[in-house]
């Protein structure tokens, strides 16, 4: 090495093997070892993804490989199939608004009878409908279709006509209760005011009464 000039790597064999004894040096190994064990990791969440997302896609694919194919196709099966979605929805909508109602708040009657009323005629229908959806004549499917369509229809108006009893009457309950608390707030705030008023009336006549002397 020439002279006044150091060294600024030095590479030594010892027991161990070879050492690099270059800062500058060992800092560039440690970035190589952090970047590339950010990218490993970035990979492995990368695969991880990509696998649920296809799994996901899977089981999609799966559910509706798994619907029968008539009511995939257009006619009488696949419109016995959105009736039954139609009914299983209003009654699901039903069952939330009913069973939170309060005991003969819906027309005179039970809300809680109501409500079971409306999934036993519910229950009924869907299953006659799910057995005219596995008919294989399609003439048969579409006249016993007919004579459904109009009871489920009906019943979805009454469960429909339920709810929006309970909502208006717990929006009317709801006004007079808050109409009730505010007149008490009111009350509360005026009573407030004349005790202060009669209170510093008193310390006034104190004050006329006993002067400083």
């Amino acid at each position: 090495m020439p002279p006044g000039q150091e060294a600024t790597m030095s590479t030594f064999a010892g027991d161990g093997g070879l050492f690099v004894s270059d800062p500058l040096m060992i800092g560039l190994l440690v970035l190589l070892a952090v970047v590339l064990g950010f990218g490993l990791t970035v990979t492995f969440v990368l695969w991880r993804l990509v696998r649920g997302v296809r799994r996901w896609v899977a089981r999609r694919r799966g559910v509706a490989a798994a619907q029968p194919w008539m009511v995939r196709k257009s006619g009488p099966a696949r419109d016995v199939a959105k009736l039954r979605r139609e009914l299983s929805d209003e009654v699901s909508e039903a069952d939330r608004m009913l069973s939170r109602a309060k005991d003969g708040r819906v027309f005179v009657a039970d809300a809680q009878a109501l409500l079971e009323d409306l999934k036993v005629g519910a229950a009924s229908l869907d299953a006659n409908l799910a057995s005219v959806q596995n008919y294989s004549d399609t003439a048969q499917q579409r006249r016993a279709l007919e004579a459904l369509r109009a009871q489920v229809a009906k019943l979805i108006e009454t469960s429909y006509l339920a709810r929006q009893t309970v909502l208006q009457t717990e929006i009317a309950d709801r006004e007079r209760h808050l109409t009730d608390l505010s007149d008490h707030v009111e009350r509360q705030a005026e009573a407030l005011k004349i005790y202060r008023d009669e209170s510093h009336s008193l310390n006034l006549d104190d004050l006329r009464e006993h002067p400083a002397r």
